[in-house]
Parts: C-alpha cells; sequence; structure tokens
C-alpha cells in the first residue's frame, strides 16, 4: 500500500480541511513529517488509520474522540484518503460518529458511522474530487467497506499496527528491555497465540486427566466402603449371599399370591350379585321420576302447537313493518327536498348582493391599474443605476478589507511583541527544569516495571490464600457428610433388625401343627418365634431410611470429588507463586513512589526544546522587523481606499433622487411592484366570479323546486300501500282465531318449536324403555339373596396385606442383589477403563510437561517459538545496522541461563573495534536511536513475511529524532509552520519507503 493524497477535515487538532500529498515524498523513498509537539504529526497517522480501518492509531482511543473540538458545529469531521496497490488506485472516505446542530429547531442529533470506498484506478489525482472520486466498490455500510479493505490489503487494523505503522516510544523501550518486557512487546507484534493455546491446552489436558485418575479411583474405594465391603472378592461373596436369601422369599411370595387369588374370585361373585340388585332399585327410582313429569310434557305439547300457526303468519306481518319503513324513508327524504328548496333560494339572493357589490367598485380598478404603470417605471430607473451601486459597494468592501488588515497587522505586531518577552523569560526556566525532568523520567520507568511484578506476585498470592481456605471448608463439609454416613447406616441396620423381628412374629403366629411353613416348608416347628406385634409400619421406617443413607452416601462422595479438585487447583497457584519474580517493594510502597515522581514531573510542567526556543528568539526579531514595515503599507492603503469610497457614493445619490427611498432596494421594489399587480388581478377575477355565482344559483334553486314536488307524490303512494298491508294482516289473525296480544305472546315459541316437539317424544320413548328395564331387572335377582359384601372385602384385603409384605421383602432381597450385582460389573470396568487410559494419555502428559518449561533449558514452548522469530529480527535488522554504523555493530542474543524463569531473548551489541559483545545500553543516543531503527525495520520485514500475502510498500514509524550524526539538533527550515511539514532525501532504503514522524521541529 502506498499512500497518495490524504485529505483531513475538522479531525483531531485541524479545525478546517487539511491536505497532505505524498507523492514527491514517495518518489524520493525515505522522508519525515517535521513539526512542533502537539502540532498534528501523529494525527497524520491516525487519520489513515481511521480512514481504512475506523480506528485510531492508539487501540485505547474511540473513534468519536477524533473530531476537533475547536472545529465549526456545522462543519462534518472526514477523512479521505488515496492509496495505491500495485497498479491499482482506491479512495477511501469515512465519517466516524458525531454529534451535530439539528436542522430545525433547537438541540442536537447524532450521525451514525459512515464510510466509502471507490475504485479509482486510471484517475489521476487532481482529477479526483469529492464528485468525481471513482467507481463504487461499498458504501454506507461500516462492516462491508471494513471486510473489503482488508480483502484489498491482506490485513486488519491490528497487523496494520504491527507491521506498516510502528508504533511512538516502543522501539527503543524494546532495545533495552529486560527478557520479561521484551517478551511482552513481541507478544503484541507476533502472534504466537498458537504456540501458547496449544501448550496451555496440553498442559490443561494433562492436569485434567491425572487428577480425573487420582479422583476416580478414590470414588472407587469410597463406593466399596458404602457398601460395607473392603475388596471386590468381599463383594462377590456378599452377592452370593443375597442369591440364597432372594429365592427362599419367592417361594413364599408364591403361596400367598393362590390364596389371594382364591379371596379375590369370591368377592367378585359377591359384587356381581350386589349389582343385580342395585340395578332393580335404580329402574324403580327411574319409573317415579319420569311419572312426576307427565303434567310439564303435555305444557310443552300445547305450547308449540299454537307456535306452529302464529309462524304461518309472519310474512304478513313483515309485508305491514316493510310498509311502514317505506314510509318513513320518503317522508324523510320529502323534507330534505324542502330544506334544499329553501336553501337555494337564499343562495340565489346572496349571489344577487354580491353581484351588485362587485359592480359597484369598479371605479378601483382603474386606480390600481396606474399604480403599476409608475411602478414599472421606477424599475427601469433603478436597473440604469446598478453600475453606480456596485462601484461603491466594491469601494466599501475594499475600504472594509484594508482597515480590517491593517486591524489584524497592528494586532499580530502587539502579539509579537509580547510574545518576544514571554519567550525570553520562558527560556531561562526551561533550562533548569529540563535536567530535572530527565532524572525523573528514568526513576518512573524503573518503578513501572517494579509495580507489575509486585501485582502479579500479589494476585498469586490471593489466589493461594483463597484456596487454603475453600479446601479448610471442604475438608469440614466432607468430614461432617462421613460421619452423618455413618450414622445413617446404623439407622438403617436398626430398622432392618426391627422390620425383620416384625416378620417372623407375624408369621409364627399363623403356624400351625402339621400345616407347612409358609417360609421353609416344614410341618414341623419346634422354637416358634414368641411375642406380640407393636408396630406395623416398621417396613416405611425402613424404606425412609435406605433413602436417607443413600442420599448421604452420595453427599460424600459429591464432597469427596470437591475436594480433590480444589487441593489440584491449589498445587497449581503455589507452582504459578514459585516460578514468579519477586520485586525489591511491595506494590503499595512501588504505588507511592510512582506517584510522587509523577507529581515532580506534573509539577515541571510541559517539556520544553531548548535549541529550537532560542532558535524562535531570533525568528521573532527579524518578524518584528518585518512586521513594522508590512503595518505602515497597509496604513497608506486605508486613505486611499477612503477616497474611493466617498466618491463612488455621491454618484450613486445623484441616479436614485427621482426614486422613493422606500423603493431604491431592487428586492423592495420588485416586491411591491408584485403585490399591486395580484391585488389588481384579485379585483377583476372577483367581478367575474360574482356575475358566474348569480347565473349557476339561480339554476339550483329551479332544480330544487322540481324536486320538492316529485316526493309529495311519492309520500302518498307509501301511505295507500301501508293501509292495504294493515287490512291484510288484521284478517289472517281472525282466521287463524288469534288475537293481537296471543299472536305476539307465542311469537317468542316459534324458535323452540322443533326442541319442544323432540322433548315430548322423547319422554315417551324413555317411559317405555323404563318399564321394560324394571322387567328385566326383577327377573334377574329372582332366586338370590343379597350378599353380606362388606365381609367379603376385609378377607380378600387380609390376604392381600400378606401378599405384599412378601412381594416387599422380595423386592427389595431382588434390589440389593441386582444392585450389588451392578456395582461388580461398573467397578471391573472402570478399573480396566482407568488402567488403559492411564497407559494411553502418558505420552500426552510428557509433551505437556516439556512444553511447560520442564525440560534441561527451562524455557516454554511460547518464549522458543518468539525467539525463533526474534533470530529471523535480528538477522534482517543487522543488514541495516551494520551499513548505518559504517560495519562496526552488530546485534546479537545474549545467552542467558540459570532460574526458573523465562530465558533467551536478551539483545547485546558485538563491537567490531573491541570483538567483544556489551550491553545495548552503553550505546550512545545517536547509536541506540540507530539501533532502535534497525530494528524496527528488521521487524516490520520478519511480520512482512510471516503473513504470506501481505505487500509492504510504504511502513511508518511513530517516533521522534534524538540526535544528528554530528551530536546537535537541528532545526527544520520551515521553523514557523504551525504544523507538522513533509521534507525528503533522495535515497531509497530496502525496498519499502520509510515515512517517519520526527521529535518536536527537528529531522535526522
Amino acid at each position: 500500500m502506498r499512500p497518495v493524497r490524504l485529505t483531513m477535515q475538522a479531525f483531531g487538532p485541524y479545525a478546517g480541511r487539511e491536505v497532505v500529498d505524498f507523492r514527491n515524498a514517495i518518489e524520493a523513498g525515505l522522508f519525515g513529517i517535521y513539526g512542533q509537539t502537539g502540532s498534528g504529526k501523529s494525527t497524520i497517522f491516525s487519520a489513515m488509520t481511521f480512514a481504512l480501518f475506523g480506528q485510531a492509531a492508539k487501540v485505547e482511543q474511540e473513534a468519536p474522540t477524533l473530531r476537533c473540538d475547536s472545529a465549526d458545529e456545522d462543519l462534518p469531521t472526514e477523512v479521505e484518503f488515496v492509496f495505491d496497490i500495485a497498479d491499482k488506485r482506491y479512495v477511501v472516505r469515512r465519517r466516524p460518529e458525531q454529534r451535530r446542530p439539528k436542522q430545525r429547531g433547537t438541540g442536537e442529533t447524532r450521525d451514525a458511522h459512515e464510510a466509502w470506498l471507490f475504485n479509482a484506478t486510471g484517475l489521476t489525482l487532481d482529477a479526483i474530487t469529492p464528485d468525481n472520486p471513482g467507481k463504487v466498490i461499498e458504501e454506507k455500510k461500516v462492516a462491508l467497506v471494513g471486510k473489503a479493505i482488508e480483502d484489498l490489503l491482506g490485513y486488519g487494523a491490528h497487523q496494520f499496527r504491527q507491521i506498516v505503522l510502528l508504533p511512538q516510544g516502543r522501539f527503543e523501550a524494546f532495545l533495552a528491555a529486560d527478557t520479561k518486557a521484551r517478551l511482552a512487546i513481541l507478544r503484541d507484534l507476533f502472534d504466537v497465540s498458537l504456540y501458547r493455546d496449544l501448550a496451555s491446552s496440553l498442559k490443561a489436558d494433562a492436569e485434567t486427566s491425572e487428577r480425573k485418575f487420582r479422583e476416580e479411583r478414590a470414588i472407587l474405594a469410597g463406593r466399596l466402603q458404602l457398601e460395607g465391603f473392603e475388596s471386590l472378592d468381599a463383594l462377590k461373596y456378599g452377592i452370593v449371599t443375597a442369591d440364597g436369601d432372594l429365592r427362599a422369599l419367592q417361594t413364599s411370595e408364591d403361596e400367598q399370591r393362590a390364596r389371594l387369588k382364591q379371596s379375590q374370585t369370591a368377592l367378585e361373585s359377591a359384587r356381581v350379585v350386589e349389582g343385580l340388585f342395585q340395578t332393580t332399585e335404580r329402574a324403580k327410582s327411574d319409573l317415579e321420576i319420569l311419572a312426576n313429569k307427565s303434567q310439564e310434557i303435555e305444557t310443552i305439547e300445547l305450547r308449540y302447537r299454537a307456535a306452529e300457526k302464529t309462524a304461518s303468519l309472519l310474512a304478513f306481518e313483515e309485508l305491514v313493518i316493510e310498509a311502514e319503513q317505506d314510509l318513513e324513508t320518503v317522508v324523510g327524504a320529502r323534507t330534505t327536498a324542502e330544506e334544499r328548496s329553501v336553501g337555494a333560494a337564499q343562495e340565489a339572493g346572496a349571489a344577487s348582493i354580491s353581484h351588485q357589490d362587485e359592480e359597484a367598485r369598479g371605479h378601483e380598478i382603474g386606480a390600481l391599474a396606474r399604480e403599476v404603470e409608475t411602478l414599472a417605471r421606477h424599475q427601469i430607473s433603478l436597473e440604469k443605476s446598478r453600475e453606480a451601486a456596485a462601484a461603491a459597494e466594491m469601494a466599501d468592501r475594499k475600504l472594509t478589507l484594508a482597515r480590517r488588515t491593517l486591524q489584524t497587522s497592528t494586532d499580530h505586531l502587539a502579539a509579537l511583541s509580547k510574545k518576544r518577552r514571554d519567550e525570553s523569560e520562558g527560556l531561562k526556566t526551561a533550562r533548569l527544569l529540563e535536567a530535572q525532568r530527565l532524572i525523573l523520567e528514568r526513576r518512573l520507568a524503573t518503578l513501572e516495571v517494579s509495580l507489575r511484578l509486585a501485582e502479579n506476585v500479589e494476585k498469586a498470592e490471593q489466589d493461594v490464600a483463597v484456596s487454603l481456605r475453600q479446601i479448610a471448608g471442604l475438608t469440614d463439609k466432607h468430614r461432617d457428610l462421613a460421619s452423618a454416613s455413618s450414622e445413617a447406616r446404623l439407622t438403617f441396620d436398626h430398622a432392618e433388625r426391627r422390620l425383620s423381628d416384625v416378620q417372623a412374629l407375624y408369621l409364627a403366629q399363623k403356624l400351625q401343627p402339621g400345616e407347612p411353613c409358609p417360609v421353609c416348608g416344614a410341618t414341623h416347628h419346634p422354637d416358634p418365634a414368641t411375642g406380640s406385634v407393636e408396630h406395623t409400619r416398621l417396613d416405611i421406617a425402613f424404606r425412609d431410611a435406605g433413602e436417607e443413607l443413600d442420599k448421604l452416601q452420595s453427599a460424600e462422595r459429591d464432597a469427596y470429588t470437591e475436594l480433590a479438585s480444589a487441593r489440584g487447583i491449589l498445587s497449581e497457584r503455589e507452582d504459578r507463586l514459585a516460578a514468579l519474580e519477586r520485586p525489591h517493594a511491595s506494590s503499595t510502597e512501588l504505588r507511592e513512589g510512582i506517584a510522587t515522581v509523577k507529581e515532580g514531573l506534573e509539577a515541571l510542567g510541559p517539556a520544553v526544546d531548548i535549541q529550537a526556543a532560542e532558535s524562535d528568539l531570533e525568528q521573532l526579531d527579524q518578524e518584528l522587523a518585518t512586521e513594522e514595515t508590512t503595518n505602515d503599507k497597509h496604513r497608506h492603503a486605508v486613505q486611499q481606499a477612503e477616497t474611493e469610497a466617498a466618491s463612488a457614493s455621491t454618484l450613486l445619490a445623484a441616479m436614485l433622487a427621482e426614486i422613493p427611498e422606500e423603493l431604491r432596494n431592487r428586492e423592495m421594489l420588485d416586491a411591491t411592484f408584485r403585490t399591486k399587480q395580484q391585488v389588481l388581478a384579485r379585483r377583476e377575477n372577483a367581478r367575474r366570479a360574482a356575475g358566474e355565482a348569480l347565473a349557476k344559483a339561480s339554476e339550483q334553486a329551479l332544480a330544487a323546486r322540481k324536486d320538492l314536488e316529485a316526493a309529495e307524490e311519492i309520500v302518498k303512494d307509501r301511505q295507500q300501500r301501508l293501509t292495504k298491508a294493515r287490512a291484510d294482516f288484521a284478517l289472517r289473525l281472525a282466521q287463524a282465531n288469534l288475537t293481537e296480544d296471543a299472536y305476539q305472546r307465542f311469537k317468542s315459541a316459534i324458535v323452540s318449536i322443533e326442541q319442544d316437539r323432540a322433548a315430548v317424544e322423547t319422554y315417551r320413548r324413555e317411559v317405555h324403555a323404563a318399564n321394560d328395564a324394571a322387567r328385566r331387572a326383577e327377573d334377574a335377582i329372582a332366586g338370590h339373596e343379597r350378599p353380606n359384601l362388606s365381609l367379603s372385602r376385609k378377607v380378600c384385603a387380609k390376604s392381600r396385606e400378606h401378599c405384599n409384605l412378601h412381594r416387599v421383602c422380595g423386592a427389595d432381597a431382588a434390589a440389593r442383589l441386582s444392585q450389588l450385582n451392578k456395582l461388580l460389573v461398573e467397578l471391573a470396568e472402570t478399573i480396566e477403563r482407568l488402567d488403559r487410559a492411564e497407559a494411553e494419555s502418558g505420552a500426552l502428559r510428557e509433551l505437556a510437561a516439556l512444553m511447560d518449561a520442564k525440560n534441561p533449558f527451562n524455557l516454554d514452548l511460547e518464549t522458543f517459538a518468539i525467539g525463533a522469530m526474534f533470530d529471523r529480527v535480528l538477522t534482517a535488522a543487522n543488514q541495516r545496522f551494520g551499513p548505518m554504523s559504517n560495519g562496526r555493530y552488530r546485534l546479537e542474543r545474549a545467552v542467558e541461563s540459570g532460574g526458573r524463569g523465562r530465558r533467551g531473548l536478551g539483545i547485546q551489541v558485538h563491537d567490531i573495534h573491541t570483538g567483544k559483545p556489551r550491553p545495548t545500553t552503553t550505546l550512545s543516543g545517536g547509536e541506540g536511536f540507530i539501533a532502535a531503527l534497525a530494528l524496527a525495520l528488521g521487524l516490520a520485514d520478519v511480520v512482512e513475511s510471516a503473513n504470506g500475502k501481505v505487500r509492504l510498500d510504504t511502513i511508518f514509524i511513530d517516533e521522534g529524532v534524538r540526535e544528528s550524526r554530528h551530536g546537535k539538533r537541528r532545526r527544520h527550515a520551515r521553523s514557523g509552520a504551525t504544523g507538522p511539514q513533509l521534507a525528503c532525501q533522495r535515497e531509497p532504503v530496502g525496498r519499502a519507503n520509510l515515512a517517519r514522524a520526527a521529535g518536536p521541529g527537528s529531522h535526522s
């Protein structure tokens, strides 16, 4: 990407519209951007970054804050950037989110972020204008424009800041940084997250696998203990014992089930006979209910027959109603015709009066015509005086401009004098403060590095303390749950023994000499259990105790798992704390020291360029002499302009003498002329309209009288029709033997005729069916006696209770056997799976340890990857650093060893003169800058190659210049400029153009 032209409007410190043309600078190969501190050099980089990606050059700065606070509120913030990629030319235009005054009313409105991308290939730079930016690629939608630009460049905003726009102050800090600080900087410039994430993922997977194996084996042992077994062999013996108990209980349950079936058969027979007797009783009750409804049914039958007669007369009644409605409608129409006739007559009278009034005002039309003619003559005279007025106005503007120029020159002269005095005093103070500032800045950098180390250590110590508190709480929780589980086991065993004793007593009471025992089948009972059954709900207590035991055992297992996990986390945090480097003081002490240093820096005020201030003082003396000469010239020009303005004003007054004062303004004269013309036209139109309105009103009055006569005839016809309809309806009532009142009374029953008829027929069918049912029920109970159903139910319930007791005991025994068999299978499978998984994950855990710095070099994967990229950076940097230092210096990696910290990113300088390496801190200011510059260019080359298809035509370095090659600062030739300037050097550096933002008023 090569920049061609950048246009900034109301952007950063630029309140107006500023244009930066890069063509000459790009052709030179190496160029610089120079200006005073705060003059807007870095803003140029922010403008390019914002135009391309909608973001500022600084990541932390938000786009809406880029607007200039001193810009006109009606001037929108906008950036346009013209750039080339290979042989293609593109234009991107972007406006950030901003607020502007409302076009209507008061207050402000918000404009959203907008962007446009154009293809301007084939257009010269001068041909690219706001109205002709090229062919549209994307517009308005910010996301689409951003994606299109990233597709064109091959990188996004993050990569742009890494490989194209090299950030301010980063590279000299990078040159002098220690290994940890340099590693943090390289993380921002190289994307090594793949290696860091890979190592972290492998470490997490290995730790998870190892922790899982420990936890699962502990859970296996806990499950055996919860079931009361010490080993798998003890579990297998318990399964054999449980199987024998289950077989004995199943035999006893079969005998009880046979007795229950006999009692259920007897109960069912009793229920059938009882049902027959109940059916007979219901049939007799139904007959009595139907007999009570007979009178009601007769009334319903009389009602629906009368309603059938009434329904036959509905059509005649409807004819009467229709005739009444028609009469009412035509009477209303006749009333409307009468009102319309009266209104038409009144309108005709009013139109006649208006016509007479307009005829009486005919003399006013002539007077208006004469006034219009006079105004037309004034227009001709005023047109002839326009040239004289233009000359007078030009002379006045010239005089105003001359006076304003004189005032500006006078103000500027006074300001220069005051500035000369102020800068002379400020220069003395600045020399004293600059030495103090350098000492405080070095102290601040050292304290900030120590603070970051202290914060990391304190955070790790807090994490360890939190883990210790969690483990203490989880240990107490697990101990309490284990104790509660043991008590629940004792309660369960006690409930089980009591239930077994009660079951034995219950069975012993049923034993009879010579009859088989329901449990063992023996007919001889030498020693039966003795006692009384005092509690019949011990089975519920047994089940409740079992459920409580299961719940507590599950909670104990969960607590043990949680405790094991917390211990693993504590181990990780303790390892992380041990690996951290500890600073010489606490974070509180370091923050207090930083605050003290910053207060000292703030007390010193902003930095001042001493040499530039001295040069500026000399320049001010020259500007004062020049400005005094210019002021005298402006004063003479004002006197000459006053003479010319007086002559032009006298000539114009003579030409306008005949025209009234209030009509000498052309707009006022034209407005008066148009007003008089409009009044004349309205008077003529009103006279003509009055005659037309009189003729129309007369016609409407005649038509209204004819409509009224026709309405009278229709009313007479509708009255005759209504009389006939009423006579026909009265005749039909007499024929049906109905009075008017009876007709109205039975009319409401018409809707229920079918329902009433159906009710009568249904009643008759129900009576017949009830008689038949009563006869059949009497026949069914003949020869039967009513059974004692309550006694049969009690016998069956007792048999079911015995059967359920045996079934519950058998189900519990079967569940216990199934649980033990399932536990045996699960434990065997789990042990086999754990052995196999531990063997399979061994390689993973060994690889994770190697990548986590557990190797002979104490080097993790991320640092190793960055070190490999850093070797390439140093190689590329030395290709420039050698020629820059006349072959004296070469950058190389320092060999570090020992300790648990990261290593392998140290930098040292090999000095050819001495043949020995030495630290980079021993370089002079100029040597340090060219070393940092070489590192920056080398880093850009490596990042470009690492990003595949990215092509770098231009690289921007936002960095101030410290010293020239001769050890002296030199001032820009255009020192009076207020904004940044471009300067070129015809010496291309490498294959990419190099742009550099220089420090306050200086260049290399």
